[in-house]
């Protein structure tokens, strides 16, 4: 990976003219690299770089056009000029297809070149400006340090950048309306409506009236699956004409594969959030956030109340992180809101689950860890349902090991097939 500082990429390797070109370039105050050999392109361009890609169409071991893809297939908004000595309509139809923002022949224009690096540099620098912003206020808003909070933070930024439909399906207080409200407010629609509306079941739905009122902007539809078959198509019609001003986000507390298994969802409908499903974790499955979580909501409510911060102890935060937590991110949030009004015991938490460290028996630690083991398995054969090879890739375990400790449990893959 080469030096953020340097903003423009030369992908040559006539070195004559290449040599001439970057001194121009170094003349006029930019910071140019020279690249002869572009394999492996994708691991040598900084993430989120600052700079314009010149690429020679035709290189000694590679060809341009596959040097573009490469780059696209990074980052499809890297700007990427193509230089050819011998191009042709086709040729450059086929660049500018692919990803490039123009397609130049020799001899260059040296000037007008110049004109277009500078062009494109600003674009990039305000693309990325936007790109931290959102994600700037995604850590803000998405507190925690986890893979996983990571991983959705980074989806959310992408997906916000696009107006594709989204599908968000978790439990109650995961942050699936979080999740829906900043996919609005960090993209382009951000100004326009935002509209929720939850489907109850055999009570008519205003569809045309929901996209009138959220045109231009944000439809968010809870309950999806609960429209009437009517309704479904009115609203798959307005989704394929070509005069969709809309996005629309669902809301589920099912995953999508369950809810075309039972069919409750036309094939219209779901064709559109093949490639956009997230789900929401629970709280338990990400539970190196819960601290964090807790101390940001713990000290916002002591600002609002105007109160001092008491800094909670170890000992409370690891109580806190041993819990389940059934209501998720927004229990944990109303538990921090109580401990800075003074109001909250470990003894008074919803969910407690470390009540079995104080039972009376005894509860050997080898009985607890088969207990934990033989939980993880179920999970993960629930996830894969009942497959036993990405269960064991998922362990990262052979599967003769699998079995073996499913026979131990008494663990049967078939009661997780669907």
């Amino acid at each position: 990976m080469f030096d953020t500082k340097y903003n423009v990429l030369l992908i040559d390797d006539e070195s004559n003219s290449v040599t001439s070109f970057q001194a121009l370039l170094q003349n006029k105050n930019y910071l140019p690299l020279l690249l002869t050999d572009p394999t492996n392109i994708q691991q040598k361009i900084p993430p989120n770089w600052v700079g314009v890609v010149l690429c020679n169409t035709k290189l000694t071991n590679h060809s341009g056009l596959s040097v573009l893809k490469e780059i696209m297939l990074l980052d499809k908004k890297i700007p990427v000029i193509m230089l050819s000595e011998y191009g042709n309509v086709p040729m450059a139809v086929n660049a500018m297809k692919i990803g490039a923002i123009n397609f130049l022949e020799k001899p260059i224009s040296f000037d007008a070149l110049l004109y277009q690096i500078e062009n494109a540099l600003a674009e990039r620098r305000q693309l990325i400006s936007q790109r931290q912003w959102q994600l700037n206020k995604l850590n803000q808003t998405f507190i925690g340090s986890s893979e996983w909070l990571h991983k959705h933070r980074q989806q959310l930024q992408k997906l916000a950048n696009s107006h594709l439909p989204v599908f968000l399906w978790g439990k109650n207080g995961t942050g699936r309306y979080l999740s829906a409200s900043n996919l609005h407010r960090l993209s382009s629609r951000k100004n326009a409506p935002f509209i929720l509306h939850e489907c109850i079941q055999n009570i008519p739905n205003p569809i045309e009236d929901l996209l009138t009122q959220c045109e231009r902007g944000t439809l968010v539809i809870k309950h999806l699956h609960q429209l009437s078959i009517n309704e479904q198509q009115r609203l798959a019609s307005a989704m394929h004409s070509e005069e969709k001003s809309f996005r629309l986000i669902v809301i589920s507390d099912i995953p999508l594969w369950q809810i075309i298994q039972q069919q409750y969802l036309s094939t219209e409908i779901y064709a559109h959030f093949l490639h956009t499903q997230i789900e929401l974790l629970p709280l338990y499955k990400h539970p190196t956030d819960i601290a964090a979580i807790f101390l940001h909501y713990v000290q916002k409510s002591c600002f609002q109340l105007n109160k001092a911060y008491l800094p909670p102890t170890k000992k409370l935060l690891q109580h806190l992180g041993l819990q389940r937590w059934i209501g998720n991110v927004t229990e944990l949030i109303h538990t921090a809101e109580l401990y800075a009004l003074g109001l909250f015991t470990p003894q008074n938490t919803p969910t407690l689950d470390t009540d079995r460290i104080q039972l009376k028996e005894t509860n050997p630690l080898a009985k607890q860890l088969a207990q934990y083991e033989k939980q993880l398995i179920e999970d993960a054969l629930l996830f894969f349902q009942g497959r036993i090879n990405p269960v064991a890739n998922y362990f990262a375990i052979p599967r003769k090991t699998l079995y073996l400790r499913m026979q131990k449990y008494g663990i049967d893959k078939n009661e997780f097939k669907l």
